[in-house]
């Protein structure tokens, strides 16, 4: 045990990379050992979280669920996760893949910590894509993550997508610079969107909503398939002509790929609020490697 400290802050030294805008920085000291305590603390506090949005106390009464809210609001700095499509979790690892910067990992994936954490397995289970200093913490850490590229995030990426599972891009500290993990979230089992589900918290709209063409929907009888797998409540089932409400959508995309009348489509959202946490060019394929980094000369150095 009296090693462990030294060890970690031999390895905050070394160059990690960050988001930057739309370009990648160094993630300092300071960054890299507080979130190496939060991922070692991780497991603990999704049970914690567990316990309370399952809690028939908790969510069963009014007072029960001002708590809940009010524990959501402190959280303010815990991991928030921003909504993608797959095409745009897509763009978002090439482009971290191809952009020049700091040394350290780009891309690992390693078994989902909500089911690690809960003993409850589901579905893919090797899903958890962290990302740039995210990379190097969960990858040093020995508990089953690799590093892989982009070609193979994106079949996991699809593999999940079609299991019906929704991509979160995570952050913490409210910026982008902290952004560490593209998780791939089940209804059943995903800690942060059960939390949202609860509280309206902890999720965020991403850059893309869907469109609908109602000439073109088949209707309940002939497909109705959006209205099971939106899981945020945007389409509901009326017996007929399912009913959408865009100001509900969270921009995952499920509703286009289970569309049969091809009567979704995603268009980028023109009032997206988190554009000075993470850019929307990131996703929606406006933007190089080299954006917001002019001076990223160095080669990236290979992950060990």
């Amino acid at each position: 045990m009296e090693y462990i400290v030294p060890i970690i802050l031999a390895m905050a030294l070394f160059a990690h990379v960050r988001m930057s805008g739309t370009g990648l920085g160094t993630a300092g000291p300071v960054q890299y050992v507080l979130h190496w305590l939060y991922a070692v603390a991780e497991p603990s506090i999704l049970k914690i979280v567990d316990r309370l949005i399952t809690s028939p106390g908790v969510i069963g009464s009014v007072p029960g669920r001002a708590f809940l809210k009010i524990i959501a609001f402190l959280s303010h700095y815990f991991p928030h996760g921003l909504v993608l499509t797959t095409s745009a979790a897509e763009r978002f690892l090439r482009h971290i893949e191809a952009a020049e910067g700091p040394g350290g990992a780009r891309i690992a994936v390693g078994p989902c910590v909500c089911q690690r954490a809960l003993d409850r397995w589901h579905g893919p289970s090797c899903k958890d894509i962290v990302v740039l200093y995210g990379a190097d913490i969960y990858h040093h850490l020995n508990i089953g993550y690799r590093i892989i590229n982009s070609d193979d995030a994106s079949r996991i990426l699809i593999e999940c997508r079609d299991a019906g599972f929704i991509h979160s891009l995570d952050f913490c500290m409210q910026s982008g610079k902290w952004t560490f993990v593209v998780c791939n979230c089940d209804r059943d089992i995903c800690v942060l969107y059960r939390t949202w589900r609860h509280t309206g918290k902890f999720l965020y709209p991403g850059p893309e909503i869907a469109f609908l063409a109602p000439g073109k929907c088949r209707g309940e009888e002939q497909c109705g398939l959006c209205v099971e797998r939106c899981i945020f409540g945007a389409i509901s089932s009326t017996g007929s002509q399912p009913d959408y409400d865009p100001s509900k959508c969270m921009g995952c995309g499920q509703c286009v790929l289970t569309c049969r009348g091809r009567a979704r489509s995603m268009q980028a959202r023109y009032d997206f609020i988190h554009e000075r946490i993470l850019p929307a060019r990131l996703f929606l394929g406006l933007t190089t490697a080299m954006d917001d980094n002019p001076s990223s000369a160095k080669k990236s150095a290979a992950p060990s």
